[in-house]
């Protein structure tokens, strides 16, 4: 009898192992690695005071231009 839940338990896991990971793939599971590297690209902007890239997330909007700091602003 211990053979018999050896053997089931192997191939569970044998099963889950190979396929349910491409199911994974294919469906597009956001837990893919595919996913997680397009979630983690930011767009970068130019400062207008001193035409350095910075994040768009971190950028200082004035006068619908972008600035890295308060400084730049007031150059």
């Amino acid at each position: 009898m211990i053979k018999y839940l050896i053997t089931a338990l192997v191939l569970y896991v044998l099963y889950i192992m190979f396929f349910r990971s491409k199911k994974d793939k294919i469906k597009g599971n956001p837990k893919s690695k595919d996913t997680q590297n397009s979630q983690n690209i930011e767009s970068l902007v130019e400062c207008d005071g001193c035409s350095t890239f910075i994040s768009s997330d971190e950028a200082i909007i004035s006068n619908g231009k972008y600035y890295c700091s308060n400084e730049c602003i007031d150059k």
